[in-house]
């Protein structure tokens, strides 16, 4: 895939930003900014952690919250350690959340926002011990080796369950990346511009992809 002239799949383009232009803005929530350089650092050293724990389980593992940049840190460290990720907003009813961690047989919730279902046999870290492994594994870099892969699930999306149980719809990394650059190719963007893309969609919402993939691409 080529992304503004260089073949790259997303993990290593956003890596890329992270090296070459690692000061500019890649996600603002409130008043928190987030450089691709911090996404960079932050996601290699949580990926490491993960690595480092469940080398030998891929398994996906849940991401829970609502819009801090932590998500985003979250969901490429999942995939930069060889695991799908569940996004789950934090303001599901509980009965659906717990439906989705029932469903999904995660090993790993990655809680950004307060999680408040007894969860049994899953290691859950909070915000707090997240910060934690950014400082303990700080300077770390990930192995592509461990990286998804093309035709690996990416992220699973839950659909509503209005119809019963929600059920978990899998999008590999081919599939992404050509969404990707689809969109690029229909939006023909300015790479020398900064362009800033709203976000309104939940990230556990399949229109949020557009927003966050195109924008960090």
């Amino acid at each position: 895939m080529v992304i503004r002239g260089i073949t790259m799949n997303i993990i290593e383009s956003i890596d890329n930003y992270g090296m070459e232009c690692g000061n500019k803005i890649a996600h603002i929530y409130r008043d928190n900014k987030l450089t691709y350089k911090e996404l960079k650092e932050g996601s290699d050293a949580l990926a490491y952690y993960i690595i480092e724990q469940f080398k030998d389980d891929k398994t996906p593992i849940i991401v829970y919250g609502h819009k801090k940049s932590e998500m985003l840190i979250s969901f490429l460290a999942c995939v930069k350690a060889g695991h799908a990720y569940v996004p789950i907003d934090s303001s599901l009813p509980d009965v659906r959340v717990r439906d989705i961690i029932e469903g999904c047989n995660a090993k790993l919730i990655l809680s950004i926002e307060n999680l408040n279902i007894p969860c049994e046999e899953i290691t859950i870290k909070n915000l707090d011990e997240i910060n934690y492994i950014f400082k303990q594994y700080a300077g770390k870099i990930s192995n592509y080796n461990y990286m998804v892969k093309l035709e690996e699930p990416y992220y699973i999306i839950y659909t509503s369950g209005s119809t019963g149980k929600p059920k978990g719809v899998q999008i590999t990394l081919s599939n992404l990346q050509s969404f990707i650059k689809w969109g690029l190719s229909i939006c023909n963007l300015d790479k020398d511009r900064n362009y800033v893309f709203m976000n309104q969609a939940p990230f556990s919402f399949d229109l949020s992809v557009m927003d966050l993939y195109l924008s960090l691409a």
